[in-house]
């Protein structure tokens, strides 16, 4: 699976797409973001958005909560979820 940051652009965040194959390893990977301001991911889900026609994904935000906070956020993307 792909995931991609949330960017300004498309292109910026397009900049950013790493594979991965757990949710466990974009955690990992917000965490390195998060941790410098000490912060960290308390929970990650799903939604999906829809087709991007731009990119060819089945697009899904991927919501982070950091730890300490009940908000969920849009943190990024990907182009699948996980079961």
């Amino acid at each position: 699976m792909k995931y991609r940051d949330h960017k300004g652009s498309l292109s910026d965040s397009m900049d950013t797409v790493i594979d991965v194959n757990s949710p466990s390893e974009i955690i990992s990977h917000l965490n390195k973001f998060y941790n410098q301001f000490g912060k960290e991911v308390g929970d990650i889900k799903f939604e999906y958005c829809g087709f991007d026609d731009r990119i060819g994904w089945d697009t899904y935000y991927v919501l982070v909560r950091l730890n300490g906070s009940e908000e969920y956020r849009i943190n990024g993307m990907t182009d699948g979820i996980f079961s």
